[in-house]
């Protein structure tokens, strides 16, 4: 099912010159950005834990329960 989102048209711009440049459709773009992002979110985590000196099977435990928090519902 399609839906419709607001955005500026700045951000219309970049988006319409990403998708093209890569060759893909919206809906795929917007995940790919969203995967990226995830990526990047478990990437920092990492860098934080190594600043903190944490041992790799801390790292993991960390990350584990980072996951675990971002299923959980809520409400």
């Amino acid at each position: 099912m399609a839906r419709t989102i607001a955005l500026s048209e700045d951000v219309y711009r970049k988006l319409r010159q990403l998708k093209e440049a890569l060759g893909v459709g919206y809906s795929e773009l917007v995940d790919m950005l969203i995967e990226a992002y995830k990526r990047y979110r478990v990437e920092e985590l990492r860098k934080l834990c190594s600043e903190l000196k944490l041992s790799e099977e801390e790292v993991e435990e960390v990350v584990r329960i980072v996951k675990g928090l971002r299923g959980r519902r809520w409400w």
